[in-house]
């Protein structure tokens, strides 16, 4: 197991349980116990978890919780590329398309950087350092505030660029999302920006992996009917009030799945 699935695994772990010892994340992962703690010291450095003595506890107590960009890049990683690949078949050449700013739209953004004939904007400037070398692709920047420890570009400036355009189609993303308190997210700010996004484009997809369905965050964004269709992974199979979610939607789509949805 390399050590950012390791470390993906340890987060999720802590995080379900709120607080473990160290010999019960030796037994998970199957290492020795000076290779959790230097996994633990990375975590703690990333500001995701907090270390005790003889253990670790979880720091995602608020709903404001947001983790660092280097760790978000870590946090599920299969399973946003399996995202972003299905997301893909949905664009198409001659569209204007709107690419959010995340980890699951910058694997999007890897995904499109070969195609032509396409327009992409991007609040995202590394989404847009990934499709900038493609001179087939139509690149539209919006300008504004770039946050802090993070690469999206938010504020008045973003909204007001954002309002002039007219778009096919946008690829957002969210920080959980809750059968009745929607689509929420972490940031006043950038939330703002995300109600614009969706105010401008005739179809909206909402890129969220399992781990973020049935829990709220600190800021609503848009009530789940907004969006036509959410794409997540295989882990959402799983979730112990599925059929709540089956009941409410049948337009979420599951990657990796032979059929592409449920």
């Amino acid at each position: 197991m390399l050590q950012a699935e390791r470390a993906e695994k340890i987060l999720q772990f802590i995080n379900e349980k709120g607080f473990v010892k160290t010999t019960e994340l030796i037994e998970l992962c199957k290492v020795s116990k000076p290779t959790i703690i230097r996994d633990l010291q990375v975590l703690e450095k990333e500001g995701a978890i907090i270390r005790t003595h003889g253990g670790a506890k979880s720091v995602k107590k608020g709903t404001n919780f947001e983790p660092k960009q280097s760790l978000k890049e870590q946090i599920a990683n299969e399973s946003k590329k399996q995202i972003a690949k299905v997301a893909k078949q949905y664009i198409f050449p001659g569209e204007t398309i709107l690419l959010d700013s995340g980890t699951t739209t910058l694997m999007l953004a890897n995904e499109l950087k070969d195609m032509e004939n396409i327009t992409v904007i991007t609040n995202d400037i590394k989404v847009a350092m990934v499709l900038a070398e493609n001179d087939g692709i139509e690149l539209v920047v919006l300008g504004g505030q770039k946050r802090k420890g993070v690469y999206s570009l938010i504020g008045p400036i973003t909204e007001m660029l954002t309002s002039q355009f007219h778009v096919d189609k946008v690829f957002l993303t969210a920080d959980a999302i809750h059968i009745h308190k929607g689509i929420t997210n972490s940031n006043i700010e950038e939330s703002s920006v995300k109600k614009a996004f969706i105010d401008i484009c005739k179809e909206r997809f909402l890129l969220v992996d399992s781990s973020k369905f049935s829990s709220i965050s600190f800021f609503k964004i848009a009530d789940i009917f907004e969006v036509q269709t959410i794409i997540t992974d295989e882990g959402f199979l799983q979730l112990s009030d599925l059929e709540s979610w089956n009941s409410f939607s049948k337009d979420i789509i599951t990657a990796g799945k032979e059929e592409g949805g449920i």
